[in-house]
């Protein structure tokens, strides 16, 4: 969670979706989020709503943050 002041400020959360475990997920505004396929011989389909339109431009409204912005270790998968 990278919104200022937020109870859950700097909280860092993975979710483990798809393969039978599919799910609707909803980010509030001001939630940093990205995904990563585990299974790379494999394809995936992602569906992304927005409230808003989204632009790829150099007029993008949004923050954009690093892939490794909370280290590279958050795409690492934990089993357990």
């Amino acid at each position: 969670d990278v919104r200022k002041g937020s109870k859950s400020e700097g909280l860092v959360w993975r979710l483990v979706l798809g393969d039978g475990n599919s799910r609707l997920l909803r980010i509030p505004p001001g939630v940093a989020h990205g995904c990563r396929n585990l299974r790379p011989a494999s394809s995936a389909t992602i569906v992304y709503f927005v409230d808003v339109q989204f632009s790829t431009g150099s007029e993008c409204d949004e923050g954009r943050l690093p892939w490794d912005h909370f280290g590279s270790a958050v795409w690492d998968v934990e089993r357990g």
